[in-house]
């Protein structure tokens, strides 16, 4: 193992990818806040300083360019990588395989890969899911610290977006899951902690999955916000099609479909596996904790 490896005591310089968006922003806010020095991926580095203060280093990377990819990661401590919602056959999987590709290049010694939800044991014919099978699989095998995370249910986050916030002050939380299917909700904070931490153990767990502290029923959610905002909410559960309606406004209409294909698998599509227990870490953050902590929109005024 190098110098490289063994440093973890004290400031990195860490690369996140998806420094701008709803799962790496927290992640960038943890490792600042830690002494670490940030440098950002992104496309834009002009939205990444409306975000973020001067301290945290854009850094250009396309991630279909392995070798964009390799200077941003050239002399970096670690890597935390998120893919991007991409549904398309000929971008997915190709992205995955450019920073694995990046990362044996530029020898990075250390990466995690958050895989935004729960890993197939292979490649499925969705390329959404097969890049993240992709990248999981072969991780470990170009860098010598590897650690993959992911949720074991939904993110709270999901419940104040755009398209939820307003159903939930108006009353209606609704999923595309039956009312009785318990969900160990997980608060993006949490993750974050979880991410930091493998960044900085000698020895980081392969695979983590972070699990809320409370697995809630449809109804017992509902109720959990009520009680946050002080105001009557009922869980309804919706079908795909209008999830996909639901979400298409805020994200586009291909990551919409298949965000919501995740709730309707094709038929013959292999069951999602259930998390090896000794792999699991409870997060601390409830729902209730959450919501009360969230900027809820003001609700509708309707006439009489």
């Amino acid at each position: 193992m190098t110098s490289r490896e063994n440093d973890t005591a004290g400031p990195l310089t860490v690369v996140v990818h998806g420094a701008t968006g709803t799962q790496g922003a927290p992640v960038v806010r943890r490792l600042v806040a830690a002494g670490h020095r940030v440098r950002a991926a992104v496309r834009d580095p002009q939205r990444l300083a409306a975000v973020f203060p001067a301290d945290v280093e854009p850094v250009a990377a396309d991630l279909l360019d392995p070798d964009s990819l390799r200077r941003a990661y050239t002399g970096a401590d670690a890597v935390v990588v998120h893919l991007p919602l991409v549904f398309a056959p000929q971008r997915a999987v190709p992205q995955a395989e450019a920073v694995l590709a990046a990362l044996g290049g530029a020898g990075v010694p250390r990466a995690v890969f958050n895989a935004g939800g729960p890993l197939l044991p292979g490649p499925v014919g969705v390329p959404y899911l097969d890049a993240r099978a992709v990248l999981a699989a072969r991780l470990g095998d170009v860098v010598p610290v590897a650690a993959v995370v992911g949720p074991a249910g939904g993110y709270l986050e999901n419940l104040s977006a755009a398209w939820s916030a307003p159903r939930v002050v108006a009353g209606e939380l609704v999923y595309p899951l039956p009312a009785e299917v318990p969900m160990p909700w997980v608060a993006l904070d949490d993750l974050a902690e979880v991410i930091a931490e493998s960044l900085t153990a000698p020895a980081p767990p392969a695979r983590r999955v972070i699990a809320g502290p409370q697995p809630l029923t449809g109804d017992a959610a509902a109720a959990e916000l009520a009680a946050a905002l002080d105001r009557p909410v009922r869980w309804r559960t919706i079908g795909t099609h209008e999830y996909e309606r639901m979400l298409a406004p805020h994200i586009g209409a291909e990551a919409a479909a298949g965000i919501a294909g995740f709730y309707a698998p094709p038929s013959g599509a292999p069951a999602r596996p259930a998390p090896d227990p000794g792999a699991v870490t409870t997060g601390r953050t409830t729902l209730r904790e959450w919501a009360s902590r969230q900027s809820w929109p003001a609700p509708v005024a309707t006439g009489d």
